[in-house]
């Protein structure tokens, strides 16, 4: 861009140190509070084992290593002297431009010309455009005519490459054809996204501290809206801000020589800006080391008292948070709801159309690129043609995907005009996001294709058919969940900033006063300013959430609800290897961590939550064949079975009992359970144990259970089923009660003391009803009322074992089944 040499002299370099320092002193305290926050959640995170939750089905490939090279070509590039020469580029996984004399050069390991960081960068190809751009940030070069640009006649080629870069040189390439053209735009567009998010999304309390300061530094200066330069390091950040705050003072430094005849004065100008830019990152490199060290001695120190006191300290932010909330929750959820509710829908619409159709143009290539494979590879002799056609399937060019998320550039004025936001920073997350999808969905196909060509009797066309469809399907999943993230936290962000600004007139003043609230040892883990965002974060977070919602109940830009894809669960044993234990690849399938069921219908009919079903059997295949019987049951008889039970009723209560035809033993009976008083109520033990013990129950006779191998067992009476319905020692003894069941039952017997699902039961049933001996018929049937039961029992997440054994002496087994929560059978 010409010289390099700027005009800043010892006095003003002195100047723009000390302006630097004294902006820095309003900052570094803010920031020592925000990394005590970050570091107390950071801790409290580790007491209470939390971890990312991972919801993503396709395998995501590991990362590269940083030296690990991306790129690497021959271009044209144009040098300080204002000529073309061939410079070996090279691209790594850090995003960073290495710029070497030769090939030559690079292989002997010599160190790079140029290293470049494009760090919120603008890559343009037309000359007209970029020298509008440039135009708009020289002060005072209206109707100028200069020769700023690269000649355009001296170019090698005819496809010219522009890197517009804030507050430094511009660089310039070009290319002999559009291929070269567009894969290096494509490069080095990735090189800005990364080099402006990665580190902003890095889980550290130097991360987290430092976005939160400068968040409220700007606030303190009336600065609520969003900010596009908020990007690259933290050192980055604050030269950044700081060189908003100089420019006025450079303008009217430079000014003489700004009018000056010189025909150089543009490059003055960015020469210049380069050079006080330099300076602040190198004075603030020094500053921010040094602040990040007294940080970590600070929170070193503090360590030990907020792990151990860290209960009180929650207790002492929660009465902080209940007094601010007292204040803040009337006049935030009134401007939420008049000012904000109104225009979510919208700007759902404005946001997501373009991102949903960005997403929608990614699938389709994934789709018609596995097509190709598909149709291309149907011999399994072709793999490494296949190979080759993978890798290549990898460095698909996404510039039509990224066109179309670009859409939302055109929908600026309208947020602007409403909430004032800028869109580049949700531009660049969310084409981080789709690349990494893409990734994702190539990684996946590619290891279910490689499983397929290592088994010789698969069929690979078929495999690969089947292997695009799957990815697909996950596809959706993935895309779905991304884009509902991206789009809670696009409208948080564009809408939060407005809500802070109409009400920091009313609190600004009124938020010091509450620093009397907090505990005098605590005052540097609790940040006032902290839980009053909370608080109108939360209020907003739930009309989010209920536009979201809405959106995805009426299937909008297809999005999906979190049960729509059930799939996964089906095809776990077929999920690539690797995935992240947590995701839903590996989903633990236990019922307890399955989605609440919906209420069962043993409420409607009197059964209540706190009720449940006692089978008792006197043979080790009770359950198998009780429930084939029960199954005969007429439905029209099963009236009044089950009547509601007040929680407060203790007492064992026998309810309208239903017989079988010419015998009073009933069948089903519902019982109240006996409350364990004294101080003999077991204090741990099995929670279902204990749940069992305080409940009301359903007891089923075992005339439901008799079969005809059963004949000598003994006939039971009433004052035996009164006598084993509850054991009151043992239902105090979970423990003893396992022991027993798992020592005194045959090693045959011991298959019932397991867990079933529901659809176990019923495949039980079903196995058991058709092995069922014929003279069951003829002796005592029970009534045919069951059916219903039997439906129930298809809701029955689980099936605990909580009474004795069988004996040879035909004592019963009690089998305890209830749901997870509030739905009993």
């Amino acid at each position: 861009m010409g010289a390099s040499s700027s005009l800043l002299d010892e006095n003003k370099s002195n100047y723009i140190k000390g302006q630097v320092d004294e902006k820095f002193k309003q900052f570094a305290p803010i920031y020592r509070k925000q990394y005590y926050l970050a570091y107390l959640s950071q801790i409290r995170d580790e007491l209470e084992q939390r971890k990312e939750q991972h919801t993503q089905f396709l395998k995501q490939r590991a990362l590269p290593e940083p030296g690990k090279v991306l790129y690497e070509e021959n271009v044209r590039y144009f040098v300080d002297d204002r000529k073309w020469k061939d410079r070996y580029i090279v691209i790594r996984a850090n995003y960073v431009l290495e710029c070497y004399e030769s090939y030559k050069a690079f292989v002997k390991g010599s160190l790079p010309l140029h290293r470049l960081m494009p760090t919120g960068g603008t890559i343009l190809t037309a000359e007209d455009k970029y020298m509008e751009m440039i135009n708009q940030c020289c002060p005072c070069t209206d109707n100028l005519q200069e020769d700023f640009a690269p000649p355009v006649e001296d170019m090698a080629g005819q496809f010219p490459v522009y890197l517009r870069l804030p507050y430094r040189r511009d660089f310039y390439f070009c290319f002999c054809d559009e291929n070269s053209q567009v894969e290096f735009i494509s490069i080095l567009s990735d090189c800005v996204r990364h080099q402006n998010k990665d580190f902003l999304k890095k889980n550290t309390c130097e991360v987290k501290a430092f976005l939160k300061a400068i968040q409220l530094y700007r606030q303190e200066k009336g600065q609520y809206e969003s900010w596009d330069m908020l990007i690259g390091s933290d050192v980055r950040g604050l030269a950044n801000l700081f060189m908003e705050d100089m420019m006025p003072y450079l303008e009217n430094e430079l000014q003489p020589c700004l009018k000056s005849k010189r025909a150089d004065r543009r490059k003055v100008w960015f020469a210049t800006l380069e050079a006080t830019y330099f300076l602040l990152q190198e004075h603030l490199f020094e500053r921010m080391k040094t602040l990040k060290q007294e940080c970590q001695e600070m929170v070193k120190q503090q360590d030990t008292l907020m792990r151990s006191d860290m209960d009180q300290i929650s207790s002492s932010r929660a009465f902080l948070e209940d007094k601010l909330r007292a204040m803040v929750t009337e006049p935030a959820t009134k401007y939420c709801t008049e000012q904000v509710q109104p225009y979510l829908p919208a700007v759902l619409e404005e946001v997501m159309g373009p991102i949903s159709l960005g997403f929608t143009e990614a699938r389709d290539l994934s789709e018609g690129m596995m097509e190709q494979l598909c149709e291309d590879f149907q011999d399994v002799g072709q793999k490494e043609e296949l190979r080759q056609a993978l890798f290549k399937m990898s460095k698909a060019n996404l510039q039509s995907c990224y066109e179309k998320v670009n859409g939302l550039a055109d929908h600026v004025q309208e947020l602007q005009q409403t909430f004032n936001y800028c869109t580049q920073g949700l531009l660049d997350s969310t084409k981080i996001d789709l690349k990494q999808l893409m990734e994702n969905t190539e990684y996946t196909f590619e290891l279910l294709v490689r499983k397929a060509l290592e088994d010789p009797s698969v069929s690979l066309p078929i495999a690969m058919q089947k292997a695009s469809n799957r990815v697909l399907k996950q596809f959706d999943y993935d895309s779905s969940t991304v884009r509902k993230k991206i789009l809670q936290e696009a409208l948080i962000n564009i809408t939060l900033p407005s809500i802070k600004k109409h009400l920091a007139p009313s609190f600004k003043e009124e938020l010091p006063k509450f620093e009397q609230h907090i505990y005098s040892d605590y005052t540097n883990f609790i940040g006032v300013e902290n839980v009053y965002e909370d608080i109108i974060k939360e209020i907003l977070e739930k009309e989010v959430n209920m536009v979201v919602k809405e959106a995805v109940s009426k299937k909008k830009f297809n999005l999906f609800s979190e049960s729509k894809y059930k799939f996964s669960v089906s095809s776990l044993s077929s999920t690539p290897p690797g995935s992240a234990p947590s995701s839903p690849g590996h989903l633990n399938t236990s019922p307890r961590q399955r989605s609440p069921m919906p209420p069962s219908p043993l409420l409607s009919n009197g059964l209540t939550a706190n009720q449940s079903v006692t089978v008792h059997s006197s043979e080790s295949s009770a359950l198998s064949q009780a429930l084939p019987v029960m199954a005969k049951i007429d439905e029209g008889e099963n009236k009044s079975l089950l009547e509601e039970s007040s929680d407060d009723v203790f007492v064992t209560e026998t309810k309208p009992e239903l017989t079988t035809n010419g015998s009073s033993t009933p069948i089903i009976r519902v019982t109240e359970a006996i409350e364990s008083t004294g101080s003999d109520s077991p204090k741990g033990g099995d929670a279902n144990f204990s749940d069992f013990t305080n409940k009301p129950t359903v007891l089923i006779s075992s005339i439901c259970t008799k079969t005809s191998d059963s004949d000598e067992a003994p006939a039971e009476t009433e004052n035996n089923n009164n006598k084993e319905i509850i054991n009151t020692d043992l239902s105090k003894d979970p423990a003893r009660i396992k022991a027993l069941i798992h020592n005194e039952s045959p090693a045959k017997d011991r298959d019932i003391y397991k867990e079933f699902t529901g659809k176990q039961i019923m495949d039980l049933s079903e196995k058991a009803s058709e092995s069922q001996s014929p003279t069951l018929e003829d002796e005592t049937r029970p009534l045919d009322c069951v059916k219903k039961i039997r439906d129930l029992v298809e809701e029955v997440i689980e099936i605990e074992d909580v009474v004795q054994p069988s004996k040879d002496n035909g004592e019963k087994v009690q089998i305890q089944m209830f749901e997870e929560e509030d739905a009993v059978v």
